[in-house]
């Protein structure tokens, strides 16, 4: 993240995000969009008991989305 260098970018976590952000726009930093611009390969998250989604989006190095845009599929995990 904010560098400027072609073919990269970083991965962005959205957490419980029914759609996609706007892919013009910034990824937002707030609890449901976690950005991985320093390279971070892992993340610990305390998630209430219940139903959760999660899926990745790459975002350049001011954090917009490539295009045509790089997610993964959304998948559901369970908190015991």
């Amino acid at each position: 993240a904010g560098i400027k260098k072609e073919y990269s970018g970083h991965h962005h976590l959205l957490i419980d995000v029914d759609e996609l952000p706007d892919m013009s726009q910034p990824i937002p930093a707030d609890k449901n969009h976690v950005h991985f611009g320093r390279g971070q390969t892992e993340v610990e998250l305390e998630l209430t008991k219940g139903e959760h989604t999660l899926q990745l989006l790459l975002g350049d190095f001011r954090h917009i989305p490539h295009s045509p845009p790089i997610y993964s599929k959304k998948i559901r995990i369970t908190v015991d």
